[in-house]
């Protein structure tokens, strides 16, 4: 089976119709199986070399097909700039799937972080 037809069929959807992508890159190929198996992944690439998106597409297709509830991934960033950079980019993926995302660091008020407990389906 290609590995791109084991992401789940919303997924598959998207990333063709929503993102316009003809294919996903190698090494995002690469590393759906394993994401998928529940592996322990290190990925290396170079810098917009894709490695958001190998990670969280088959993380989200786990999430969709796993039905997981509530908080379920929390993507940890070593610098907060990061993740401010990448909130955009990941709510805009999480959301063609039903999903939502919030990021969680210093600066992030009391009230923003009760809400982001409370919500349903979420990356923190």
């Amino acid at each position: 089976m290609i590995e791109f037809e084991k992401l789940h069929p919303a997924l598959q959807y998207h990333v063709v119709n929503s993102l316009g992508w003809s294919s996903l890159r190698p090494t995002q190929l690469e590393v759906i199986e394993p994401i998928l198996s529940g592996r322990h992944c290190l990925l290396l690439a170079p810098t917009a070399g894709g490695k958001t998106e190998a990670a969280i597409i088959p993380v989200l297709s786990r999430m969709l097909t796993q039905s997981w509830p509530g908080v379920s991934v929390i993507y940890v960033c070593p610098i907060k700039a990061l993740l401010n950079d990448l909130e955009q980019r990941l709510s805009y993926y999480a959301g063609l799937v039903g999903r939502r995302v919030a990021v969680w660091h210093g600066d992030v008020t009391q009230s923003q972080k009760k809400m982001c407990s409370r919500t349903l389906p979420t990356f923190c």
